[in-house]
């Protein structure tokens, strides 16, 4: 397919101009494996729609299933403590009754 074409078909498949053939049904192991495939290649989600006949946002379900971005082995980094209010130092976790930094800044206001 060549590049005016592919677009054409995304535009369509976006403005829901097509049904796509194996929209809504259940994925085979082959379309897994091919989606496996075209992923590790670096193929772009929509062309990887377009390719299986499926709408982008099941790819992306699909891809989060099979666990592709390896997000389960890494998840993100979080924070141990709750993201403090107007705190800056960083620990007392918006609690401003004990926050040193805050309690400088309301004495300097009232001055």
């Amino acid at each position: 397919m060549n590049e005016h074409g592919l677009e054409e078909a995304i535009k369509n498949m976006r403005n829901r101009g097509i049904r796509l053939d194996r929209e809504g049904d259940i994925w085979s192991q082959d379309e897994k494996d091919r989606l496996e495939e075209l992923f590790y290649e670096g193929v772009g989600i929509s062309e990887i729609a377009i390719r299986l006949q499926r709408t982008e946002p099941a790819v992306i379900q699909q891809i989060e299933k099979m666990d592709l971005y390896q997000r389960k082995s890494y998840p993100k980094r979080r924070r141990s403590f709750a993201k403090s209010g107007n705190c800056l130092c960083q620990q007392c976790t918006a609690d401003r009754s004990i926050c040193p930094l805050y309690e400088e800044s309301e004495q300097e206001e009232a001055c």
